[in-house]
């Protein structure tokens, strides 16, 4: 009887150990799924956030624009104006001189206008294509991050999935282990009353013996079952980790895609505002610096932000040279152009 109580006790732990370990499962699982939720939430709301800041920038680079257009406008007039002014006064001492400055001059107008008209046109036309492109990449970066999360949550569910699969087998062995136990030592009692009526002492030690050794294997498959379930369970750990770590390093292998591209000719730098006055002298510093890169133009203000526009004379990694210089925080590549973000100076 202390043998059959003592199987029935074995069995009631394995119970409670498995319930245990299934609740250890499922909480650790509810867990991993709401952290995976959190975090595809805060990824959406960066993508979100980021979306709109570069729609905010890329106003900001068409007001500008046309800032620049108005100015070059002013000047053309103000230039016209100066020189018909001289070529009145030339008219005072050459009137034949004066009608071909005239007729030049007039010539020279149409020209500047013509041209700034199709400057301004082909400008408004990049901007807009520009804006167009960013918008597809950012919805595109948007749609990847979203696969990226829904591939997360059916590792995280599958993982679920085969604990709990392994679980319940486990439990469905270890109760069939139990039932042959108590099979057997209700065989070996029954072997042994009989043993000890008809052949006497040593037939009933053998039956005990018997009985050891059964209670024995039962207690070794019960520990080889443990350690399967450890193993799948680490076994699905390790893949759901395995996966996280191939989608970080796609994003990687993307962003090192960008600063590896090699730029030739000329090249617009838009500085983000507000624009600290003491990094934007280290940058052109740094700038001037670049080996096969002159720097030919810089226009804009400190608080609407900065265009600057070098040309390279050969291909060189401009986006991963911008990104090693100290004073630049961030570098964001947007169509033709790119953006650079400036580090506070504290």
């Amino acid at each position: 009887m202390s043998d059959k109580a003592e199987a029935k006790r074995k069995l009631r732990e394995a119970e409670e150990r498995i319930k245990g370990e299934l609740k250890e499962v499922e909480e650790s699982v509810r867990r991993e799924a709401k952290e995976a939720r959190e975090r595809a939430k805060r990824e959406a709301e960066e993508t979100k956030e980021r979306a709109k800041r570069e729609a905010e920038e890329a106003k900001k680079a068409k007001e500008a624009e046309e800032r620049v257009r108005k100015e070059a406008e002013w000047v053309a007039r103000e230039r016209a104006k100066k020189e018909a002014e001289e070529a009145r006064e030339r008219a005072k001492r050459e009137a034949e001189e004066a009608k071909k400055a005239r007729e030049a001059e007039a010539r020279a107008k149409k020209e500047a206008e013509l041209a700034a008209r199709e400057r301004a046109k082909r400008e408004a036309e990049e901007a807009k294509e520009r804006d167009k492109r960013e918008a597809e990449e950012a919805k595109e970066r948007a749609k990847r991050e979203v696969e990226e999360a829904k591939k997360a949550k059916e590792a995280e569910a599958r993982a679920k999935k085969e604990a709990e699969l392994a679980a319940r087998e486990r439990a469905k062995r270890e109760a069939g282990e139990a039932k042959k136990a108590r099979e057997a030592e209700e065989r070996v009692r029954r072997e042994a009353e009989w043993a000890a009526s008809v052949r006497g002492k040593r037939e009933a030690e053998e039956a005990k013996e018997r009985a050891k050794r059964e209670a024995e294997e039962a207690k070794k498959a019960r520990e080889a079952e443990a350690r399967a379930k450890k193993e799948v369970e680490l076994a699905a750990k390790e893949r759901a980790k395995r996966e996280a770590e191939e989608a970080k390093e796609r994003a990687k292998r993307g962003a090192e895609e960008v600063s590896a591209e090699l730029y030739e000719g000329r090249v617009e730098l838009v500085i983000s505002s507000p624009v600290d006055l003491g990094q934007m002298k280290k940058l052109e510093e740094a700038l001037r610096h670049v080996q096969d890169l002159r720097l030919l133009l810089i226009g804009g203000s400190l608080d609407e932000g900065i265009k600057i526009v070098v040309s390279a004379g050969k291909p060189i990694p401009l986006v991963s040279i911008l990104r090693e210089m100290p004073p630049v925080a961030q570098v964001v590549k947007k169509g033709k152009e790119i953006q650079v973000s400036l580090k506070a100076n504290l």
